[in-house]
């Protein structure tokens, strides 16, 4: 409400000044500014006024600011208000005189941006520096992780430099000094100068891939490379490379990067593996790039007579120009950790009551019972382990071999159980009917809504497992309906 007002009150000051302005002919726009008609800027509780620099406009300005107060009882505060001038404006004392404010220089602070009448320096950028330097230090005292840095950087420092990006193109020296600041508390936690733990250059290569390259590969293939040699660890990871080999493309560009032998760029594979005398017949190394048989942007391979290194020929690719890449065709249609662990695992098959286990409001205990009970997996008594114990069902001490199906649907005992829970919870109106045992009897009721649909989601499933029949519902109620 407080801000519709402002504007309200704002919009009588505008009609007073556009009026005096259309009455007085002698008042001079700002540079720019006469096509639209623009003389005044609101925003919040702060106003700026625009004119040339001569007695007139600014004895108009006066004028109407004191018809306004007159109206409204709102004053200009002299304090806080400025009048901003040119080099060229004269006479300036004469200016300041009718208004009686104070002569303000640019650039000046509006909103928590500088006013500027030039390009943005550095030294116009030390408020944004000192504010971020400011804050961190207000945090010093405060014991936080790393991932706690990690979203001040993110929600509070990093929105400090996106509010002054907003209006300005920041200089590239301020950007870096504003990365320094946030690296340090990042990794520091303070504005310290230290070495950080991660580059946020990101090289290319990596000393893990150049050692594996050097030491593991010795400039062969990871596809050809033999499975027996190496540390356990290695030996299990070239393994899963016949998983990974369907879901990779090599796209030839230059073929700098590409082993002629070893990479499996062409449609047959590893080259190497299929024509293993071809470095000989074409007189070409083993360790050669592809690059040796690629001419602007075509292929040159030597002439041969091998009908052999002739059939290499065959079915050759497409050369793309640029760079080399190897493309990921697998899953989710981008290389990730989690597209990777999908294909080495490929999850099963999915079950129909995969839903009934799901969902934030079910109790987790109950949801592995009721999926040891749907696989039947609970410790019965009909297990091999558990025989021993002899064929007599402990609650209702019949001769049977207490199963799932005889605990759940056939025992006595745990049907006299639910009944007699069942008229005790049938005084508040709300009954669930559970499975008939062998007397005919109906199995009890709960005390909650949320109850009702848990024990419907445990016996549904588990007695069409069984083979068997039940009918469940609410009781026809105002507080529940039948459902069989």
């Amino acid at each position: 409400m407080s801000p519709f007002l402002f504007v309200l009150v704002m919009e009588v000051l505008t009609l007073i000044l556009r009026q005096r302005i259309e009455q007085n002919g002698g008042f001079s726009y700002h540079w720019r500014c006469d096509r639209i008609q623009l003389f005044q800027l609101g925003f919040a509780d702060d106003l700026l006024l625009f004119s040339k620099a001569d007695p007139n406009s600014v004895r108009l300005f006066k004028e109407g600011l004191t018809v306004f107060a007159g109206l409204s009882g709102l004053q200009a505060n002299l304090q806080k208000s400025n009048l901003i001038l040119s080099r060229s404006a004269t006479p300036r004392d004469t200016l300041l005189a009718i208004l009686d404010f104070q002569e303000g220089h640019l650039p000046l602070r509006y909103l928590g941006l500088p006013l500027l009448a030039s390009r943005l320096s550095v030294a116009d950028c030390r408020p944004i520096l000192q504010k971020i330097e400011a804050r961190i230090r207000g945090w010093d005292g405060i014991v936080l992780s790393f991932a706690g840095r990690v979203q001040l950087i993110k929600s509070v420092l990093s929105a400090l430099q996106v509010y002054w990006a907003m209006a300005f193109i920041l200089p590239k020296h301020v950007i870096k000094e504003i990365e320094k600041r946030l690296r340090n508390f990042l990794w520091k936690g303070s504005t310290e100068t230290g070495y950080a733990k991660v580059s946020w250059k990101q090289e290319r290569s990596s000393i893990w891939v150049n050692w594996i390259s050097h030491y593991r590969l010795q400039h062969y293939s990871v596809w050809t490379i033999s499975t027996r040699s190496g540390t356990w660890g290695w030996r299990k990871l070239i393994r899963l490379r016949d998983s990974l080999r369907p879901c990779i493309t090599y796209r030839i560009g230059d073929g700098t990067s590409f082993s002629l032998w070893h990479d499996p760029w062409h449609a047959r594979g590893a080259l190497i593996s299929h024509f293993p005398l071809g470095p000989q017949h074409t007189s070409l190394p083993i360790t050669a790039p592809l690059c040796m048989v690629i001419l602007e942007e075509s292929w040159n391979w030597p002439s041969v007579t091998n009908m052999e290194s002739i059939d290499i020929t065959h079915e050759l690719p497409t050369i793309h120009g640029g760079p080399d890449r190897i493309l990921w065709t697998g899953p989710q249609g981008s290389f990730s950790a989690a597209a990777a662990y999908t294909v080495f695992c490929p999850p099963g098959p999915t079950v129909g009551w995969s839903s009934l286990l799901g969902g934030t409001f079910k109790i987790p205990r109950h949801r592995f019972i009721l999926w040891l009970a749907i696989l039947g997996r609970l410790s019965t008594m009909d297990k091999p382990w558990l025989q021993h114990l002899g064929p007599t069902c402990v609650l209702c001490q019949e001769d049977v071999m207490e199963s799932h199906e005889h605990l759940f649907f056939m025992c006595s005992y745990a049907t006299s159980a639910f009944v007699r829970y069942g008229a005790w919870y049938h005084s508040i109106g709300l009954i669930v009917v559970g499975p008939r045992s062998s007397g005919g009897h109906r199995c009890g009721g709960v005390e909650s809504m949320w109850f009702v649909l848990r024990t419907e989601l445990f016996w549904l499933p588990l007695y069409t497992t069984c083979g068997g029949s039940a009918t469940f519902g609410f009781s026809n109620t105002p507080r529940g309906l039948w459902r069989t």
